[in-house]
């Protein structure tokens, strides 16, 4: 988890360059913004996959502006996989200059069953023995009844155990 959207900079500079020296958000966007323009004939093709894109939302959403333009650039060779749980995220919640950088391209995937979600957590507390095995279906019927999100199942079981 990144403690600010912007951290996602420094996260893929570090990434990018193998680089582990510390870098401010604004320098590292910098970097980027000029690795991205910069032509460079023998560079592979890069993807970058980013999880959760709800969570780099800010006011101004100048991180999600940056993920979805540097792509376009000539020289970029940049694909961006972004994944979230709200369909309608790019109508949403992103202004006009992001969302017409964003491919309308969207795969759907079903939420989790009751039986995968069970599957999900007993994956998870294998080696614990805190739950039965009817609590953990229990949990994991209510959280597929409602969203089938798997974090939520976990987040329960979670709590759960923090509290016995």
């Amino acid at each position: 988890r990144l403690s600010d959207p912007r951290q996602a900079y420094v996260q893929l500079w570090k990434e990018l360059t193998g680089n582990k020296k510390r870098v401010t958000t604004d320098h590292a966007a910098d970097l980027l913004d000029k690795y991205f323009n910069t032509p460079s004939p023998g560079r592979l093709p890069i993807v970058l996959l980013a999880d959760e894109l709800d969570l780099l939302w800010t006011k101004k959403q100048t991180v999600l502006y940056d993920l979805f333009d540097w792509p376009m650039r000539r020289n970029a060779r940049l694909i961006v996989l972004a994944v979230a749980n709200t369909m309608d995220l790019p109508e949403r919640i992103m202004m006009g200059r992001v969302s017409s950088r964003v491919g309308m391209q969207r795969i759907t995937f079903p939420p989790y069953s009751y039986k995968q979600l069970e599957q999900i957590v007993l994956s998870r507390i294998t080696d614990l023995d805190i739950f039965d095995k009817e609590a953990v279906e229990l949990a994991a019927r209510k959280v597929a009844a409602v969203s089938g999100d798997a974090r939520r199942a976990l987040s329960i079981c979670l709590r759960a155990a923090e509290s016995a």
